[in-house]
């Protein structure tokens, strides 16, 4: 379920639908081929230190893991956190998170 090479998430990137939220900033693309939803999280040291950079990961990731019957299986998507994620509850970053797929449109 995870965009591994270089050529995964240059298709990705070079889709036009993007998004950028208070949270969370990111790219989806839907291709016809695909038999599962694929993330691919994407973080730089504007974020912070290397723990900040995992939790941040981390978090993403289970986001993700828990909302994946949700998503359309054809898409991928590349997520990158926001300096902002690590101030606010889980609870909250859930709603936003989902209101992030509904934006980028791969929600079924």
């Amino acid at each position: 379920m995870r965009l591994l090479s270089k050529e995964e998430f240059t298709i990705v990137k070079s889709s036009k639908n993007k998004i950028r939220t208070k949270f969370f900033w990111g790219q989806a693309i839907c291709s016809v081929d695909k038999d599962t939803a694929k993330l691919g999280i994407i973080t730089t040291r504007k974020l912070g230190d290397a723990h900040l950079r995992n939790r941040a990961r981390r978090l993403v990731r289970e986001l993700f893991r828990r909302n994946a019957s949700k998503i359309k299986k054809s898409a991928s998507l590349i997520v990158l956190p926001r300096k902002e994620m690590l101030d606010v509850n889980y609870q909250t970053l859930e709603l936003e998170f989902n209101a992030f797929l509904q934006k980028l449109l791969i929600l079924k």
